[in-house]
Protein backbone atom coordinates (compact mmCIF):
# COMPACT_ATOMS: atom_id res chain seq x y z
CA UNK A 1 0.00 0.00 0.00
CA UNK A 2 1.48 3.35 -0.95
CA UNK A 3 1.50 6.55 1.12
CA UNK A 4 -1.49 8.08 -0.70
CA UNK A 5 -3.57 4.93 -0.14
CA UNK A 6 -2.71 4.96 3.56
CA UNK A 7 -3.63 8.65 3.84
CA UNK A 8 -6.85 8.10 1.90
CA UNK A 9 -7.88 5.13 4.06
CA UNK A 10 -7.17 7.10 7.25
CA UNK A 11 -9.16 10.11 6.02
CA UNK A 12 -12.10 7.89 5.01
CA UNK A 13 -12.21 6.20 8.41
CA UNK A 14 -11.75 9.41 10.40
CA UNK A 15 -14.17 11.57 8.36
CA UNK A 16 -17.52 10.46 9.82
CA UNK A 17 -16.20 10.87 13.35
CA UNK A 18 -14.17 14.05 12.78
CA UNK A 19 -16.54 16.30 14.76
CA UNK A 20 -15.98 14.09 17.82
CA UNK A 21 -12.24 13.49 17.33
CA UNK A 22 -11.27 17.09 16.66
CA UNK A 23 -12.02 19.70 19.31
CA UNK A 24 -15.00 21.36 17.66
CA UNK A 25 -17.71 22.37 20.06
CA UNK A 26 -17.47 19.15 22.08
CA UNK A 27 -20.76 17.80 20.67
CA UNK A 28 -21.37 14.55 22.54
CA UNK A 29 -24.12 12.45 23.98
CA UNK A 30 -27.07 11.26 21.93
CA UNK A 31 -25.85 12.79 18.64
CA UNK A 32 -22.48 11.05 18.99
CA UNK A 33 -24.17 7.71 19.76
CA UNK A 34 -26.38 8.13 16.68
CA UNK A 35 -23.36 8.91 14.52
CA UNK A 36 -21.44 5.89 15.82
CA UNK A 37 -24.42 3.62 15.12
CA UNK A 38 -25.01 5.08 11.65
CA UNK A 39 -21.36 5.05 10.58
CA UNK A 40 -20.36 1.52 11.46
CA UNK A 41 -20.63 0.99 15.20
CA UNK A 42 -18.13 0.79 18.01
CA UNK A 43 -15.46 -0.98 15.94
CA UNK A 44 -15.38 1.87 13.41
CA UNK A 45 -15.32 4.45 16.21
CA UNK A 46 -12.43 2.63 17.92
CA UNK A 47 -10.48 2.42 14.66
CA UNK A 48 -11.00 6.15 14.01
CA UNK A 49 -9.89 6.98 17.56
CA UNK A 50 -6.76 4.81 17.26
CA UNK A 51 -5.76 6.35 13.94
CA UNK A 52 -6.38 9.93 15.06
CA UNK A 53 -4.56 9.38 18.37
CA UNK A 54 -1.52 8.08 16.50
CA UNK A 55 -1.56 11.09 14.15
CA UNK A 56 -1.90 13.55 17.04
CA UNK A 57 0.87 11.84 19.02
CA UNK A 58 3.32 11.90 16.10
CA UNK A 59 2.40 15.17 14.35
CA UNK A 60 1.28 17.17 17.37
CA UNK A 61 -0.39 20.42 16.39
CA UNK A 62 0.87 20.54 12.80
CA UNK A 63 -0.97 23.60 11.43
CA UNK A 64 -1.80 22.07 8.03
CA UNK A 65 -3.11 18.82 9.51
CA UNK A 66 -5.08 20.71 12.13
CA UNK A 67 -6.57 23.09 9.55
CA UNK A 68 -7.62 20.28 7.19
CA UNK A 69 -9.06 18.28 10.09
CA UNK A 70 -11.04 21.27 11.38
CA UNK A 71 -12.58 21.83 7.95
CA UNK A 72 -13.48 18.14 7.73
CA UNK A 73 -14.97 18.24 11.24
CA UNK A 74 -17.24 21.06 10.13
CA UNK A 75 -18.53 19.08 7.15
CA UNK A 76 -17.64 15.37 7.52
CA UNK A 77 -19.51 14.35 4.36
CA UNK A 78 -17.72 16.90 2.14
CA UNK A 79 -15.44 14.99 -0.23
CA UNK A 80 -13.37 18.10 -0.89
CA UNK A 81 -12.35 18.32 2.77
CA UNK A 82 -11.69 14.59 2.94
CA UNK A 83 -9.44 14.92 -0.12
CA UNK A 84 -7.67 17.88 1.47
CA UNK A 85 -6.95 15.88 4.62
CA UNK A 86 -5.73 12.99 2.44
CA UNK A 87 -3.28 15.29 0.62
CA UNK A 88 -1.95 16.85 3.82
CA UNK A 89 -1.56 13.46 5.50
CA UNK A 90 0.18 12.01 2.44
CA UNK A 91 2.68 14.87 2.51
CA UNK A 92 3.38 14.28 6.22
CA UNK A 93 3.61 10.51 5.79
CA UNK A 94 6.24 10.99 3.07
CA UNK A 95 8.26 12.87 5.68
CA UNK A 96 7.47 10.32 8.44
CA UNK A 97 7.77 6.78 7.04
CA UNK A 98 7.62 5.30 10.56
CA UNK A 99 4.22 6.91 11.08
CA UNK A 100 3.07 5.58 7.70
CA UNK A 101 4.01 2.03 8.79
CA UNK A 102 2.26 2.48 12.15
CA UNK A 103 -0.93 3.69 10.45
CA UNK A 104 -0.73 0.86 7.93
CA UNK A 105 -0.53 -1.62 10.80
CA UNK A 106 -3.58 -0.02 12.45
CA UNK A 107 -5.40 -0.32 9.11
CA UNK A 108 -4.69 -4.05 9.00
CA UNK A 109 -1.35 -4.16 7.23
CA UNK A 110 -0.76 -5.16 3.66
CA UNK A 111 -3.44 -7.83 3.90
CA UNK A 112 -6.29 -5.47 4.52
CA UNK A 113 -9.82 -6.34 5.53
CA UNK A 114 -12.85 -4.27 4.67
CA UNK A 115 -15.95 -5.09 6.62
CA UNK A 116 -19.47 -3.78 6.58
CA UNK A 117 -21.03 -4.92 9.86
CA UNK A 118 -24.51 -4.27 11.19
CA UNK A 119 -25.43 -5.50 14.64
CA UNK A 120 -28.08 -5.01 17.32
CA UNK A 121 -30.87 -3.79 15.06
CA UNK A 122 -28.74 -1.24 13.21
CA UNK A 123 -29.10 -0.14 9.60
CA UNK A 124 -26.19 0.57 7.23
CA UNK A 125 -26.81 2.10 3.79
CA UNK A 126 -24.88 3.42 0.82
CA UNK A 127 -21.38 2.13 1.50
CA UNK A 128 -18.62 2.10 -1.13
CA UNK A 129 -15.40 0.22 -0.48
CA UNK A 130 -12.49 -0.14 -2.85
CA UNK A 131 -9.46 -2.30 -2.15
CA UNK A 132 -6.22 -2.78 -3.99
CA UNK A 133 -3.97 -5.73 -3.31
CA UNK A 134 -4.58 -8.67 -1.05
CA UNK A 135 -7.23 -8.83 1.63
CA UNK A 136 -10.82 -9.70 2.22
CA UNK A 137 -14.11 -7.85 1.95
CA UNK A 138 -16.94 -8.98 4.21
CA UNK A 139 -20.58 -7.97 4.61
CA UNK A 140 -22.33 -9.19 7.76
CA UNK A 141 -25.69 -8.37 9.34
CA UNK A 142 -27.07 -9.91 12.53
CA UNK A 143 -29.62 -9.26 15.27
CA UNK A 144 -32.39 -7.85 13.03
CA UNK A 145 -29.97 -5.52 11.23
CA UNK A 146 -30.14 -4.31 7.64
CA UNK A 147 -27.40 -3.56 5.12
CA UNK A 148 -28.41 -1.92 1.82
CA UNK A 149 -26.59 -0.40 -1.13
CA UNK A 150 -23.10 -1.78 -0.52
CA UNK A 151 -20.57 -1.77 -3.34
CA UNK A 152 -17.23 -3.48 -2.87
CA UNK A 153 -14.58 -3.34 -5.57
CA UNK A 154 -11.24 -5.06 -5.63
CA UNK A 155 -8.64 -3.57 -7.96
CA UNK A 156 -5.74 -5.55 -9.31
CA UNK A 157 -2.32 -4.03 -8.77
Amino acid sequence: MDITQIASAVAAIVAPFAPYLIDVGKAVGKKMAETIAAKGGEAAWSKAQSLWSKIKARLGDDPEVKSAALMLAGAPDDETYQTLLTKVLAKRLEQNPDLARELLDLLGGEKAAQRVLAERGSRVTSVMQEMQGSGEQIIHASDRSTIEGVTQKKKKR
